[in-house]
């Protein structure tokens, strides 16, 4: 596939040795995701590393329906969330309260970073959770160390007035790896400027690294923007709430509406398709 103006993942993994990495470009996603994104600056540049961060960390697993990365605090970020489907399929959005100019991540009360992993096929959710750190980076390398006990180093690439996401992931495997050869990858990879690490050409100089071991890339795998909000959806979250609050927003505003925190698309029950929503039986489903 052609890497030109295209969102996408991809994973090597040396033949020898127990490291494998990722790379990722993200870039129409995040755009799309901060079109209509209000608040601090600093917004744009923690959605685009939740977005990167996520492709990064979804190239170590194996069957998921979804991937959900979020970090949520009892501060100013309420709630920053980056979701990822099987079909490569990602959204992402934040909420936040307040007026400050600045968001300070290190000063969050309660700040938590999340990875839910929803295999589908009714099988079991699992979740890791650990404490947020200064800054995401450090968050995903806390989370690999805490809750994979795996050691992995993560190179978050943004620049919002550019529309630029994406970077690169280590993951140091079960194996004999000696530290001066973790040193030595990450090392590689934390040189040079953001643009021309996103630019350059892995197959060229990712064998340099370790010049005696082969490393091999796979396919790059396409990623997209993709919304899972529906009129569906939003007619069971409202049967959730329950008639007698719908009925009251219904009497309140004329009308039931419900706007996608993800894609903001807006969904519009006047009082018949209320009415049709909680006739008898349908409320069921």
């Amino acid at each position: 596939m052609s890497e030109e103006n295209t969102d996408f993942l991809q994973s090597f993994y040396w033949e020898s040795l127990p490291l494998r990495g990722a790379r990722c470009r993200v870039d129409t996603i995040f755009q799309r995701v901060v079109r209509d994104l209000s608040g601090p600056s600093e917004l744009r540049q923690l959605l685009g590393e939740i977005l990167v961060g996520l492709a990064l960390i979804s190239s170590t697993q194996k069957h998921f329906e979804r991937l959900i990365l979020q970090a949520q605090s009892q501060g100013s970020l309420q709630l920053l969330v980056a979701e990822m489907m099987a079909s490569g399929g990602m959204r992402a959005y934040a909420r936040w309260r307040g007026e400050e100019e600045s968001l300070d991540l290190a000063a969050l009360p309660e700040a938590l970073l999340a990875l839910t992993a929803d295999m589908g096929m009714d099988r079991d959710r699992y979740q890791g959770l650990i404490q947020l750190r200064n800054t995401l980076t450090q968050s995903l390398e806390a989370y690999f160390a805490e809750s994979v006990q795996s050691p992995a180093w993560f190179r978050l690439v943004v620049d919002s007035e550019q529309g630029l996401a994406g970077g690169y992931f280590l993951q140091r495997l079960p194996g004999i790896l000696t530290p001066e050869e973790w040193e030595t990858a990450t090392s590689f990879l934390a040189v040079g400027s953001d643009r021309s690490l996103l630019l350059a050409r892995p197959e060229q100089f990712l064998p340099e690294i370790f010049p005696s071991v082969g490393v091999r890339l796979r396919d790059p795998e396409a990623l997209h923007f993709q919304c899972s909000c529906s009129r569906e959806r939003v007619e069971r979250m409202l049967v959730a709430l329950g008639e007698l609050e719908v009925e009251e927003t219904l009497a309140a505003e004329g009308q039931v509406e419900v706007t996608c925190e993800y894609c903001q698309k807006v969904y519009r029950l006047d009082a018949a398709a209320v009415a049709a929503l909680f006739a008898s039986g349908k409320a069921l489903h």
